[in-house]
């Protein structure tokens, strides 16, 4: 990671209210995933288009995630099988911060993230009253239906472009953890290109396909699950068989 600081250290610095300008809580995503060789190449190439979130002199963030699925995992089933209008619940940490969030993302029938998300005292705690009137109110499951299902772990760095219409995480080295067995794909990189109407001629979208690198989606969770447990996975083999050719090593 050291050349790749070297690297956005070159970068133009907005701070959390800046960011807040762009937080696009209902947006488009476009998802691209590559090898950690190519991280450097790619940051060159965009340093005069994009600004770098820094805090307190600091623009790589940890994350520490727990997903949350029925008995039944419904959600990850809804997500294997392709069923649009479903839903992702989960608890991040922001571990620079140490602030915690219960957040419901919900991809809808046409193709747009909403995300809603409250702050939550703790990390572990079990969902206390508003939390679960909050998981009711905004998905149709019970937050007493839901259990931990696996954690998750990576290091993100947040970029806006120069006319603050599009925001960019960057994901490096995600980490998957259940009771049975633990996974971190130290070679992938996994950007996300969030903005309010899909729009391919984005700076970054371009150097990508550049690059030769077509958009892929990519579900931590479920792809965190497939890693690491025997369940339903048929319509993800083909990314995993990437990911066991191209990241695992």
């Amino acid at each position: 990671m050291d050349k790749i600081k070297t690297v956005i250290a070159q970068f133009r610095k907005v701070s959390l209210p800046d960011l807040d300008r762009v937080e696009l809580m209902n947006r488009v995503d476009l998802k691209f995933c590559f090898h950690f060789n190519q991280a450097c190449h790619v940051f060159e190439s965009i340093k005069d288009n994009y600004s770098v979130l820094e805090i307190d002199g600091q623009s790589i963030f940890s994350y520490y995630n727990t997903y949350f699925d029925t008995s039944d995992n419904q959600m990850y089933l809804n997500h294997h099988n392709g069923k649009l209008n479903r839903y992702k619940i989960r608890v991040r940490r922001y571990n620079q911060t140490n602030n915690s969030f219960l957040e419901i993302k919900f991809k809808n029938n046409k193709g747009r993230t909403i995300k809603k998300r409250v702050e939550r005292l703790g990390f572990d705690a079990p969902f206390d009253a508003s939390e679960l009137d909050f998981i009711s109110k905004l998905t149709p499951f019970s937050g007493d239906q839901l259990s931990p299902k696996i954690i998750n772990t990576f290091n993100r760095i947040t970029l806006v472009n120069n006319s603050f219409t599009e925001r960019v995480t960057i994901d490096f080295a995600p980490g998957f953890k259940n009771r049975e067995q633990e996974v971190t794909l130290h070679n992938l990189v996994i950007v996300e290109i969030k903005q309010n109407r899909a729009n391919e001629t984005a700076h970054l979208t371009q150097t990508l396909r550049n690059l030769k690198l077509s958009k892929q989606g990519f579900s931590k969770y479920c792809i965190g699950r497939s890693l690491t447990e025997d369940i339903k996975k048929n319509n993800f083999k083909p990314l995993l068989l990437k990911i066991s050719k191209e990241y695992s090593n």
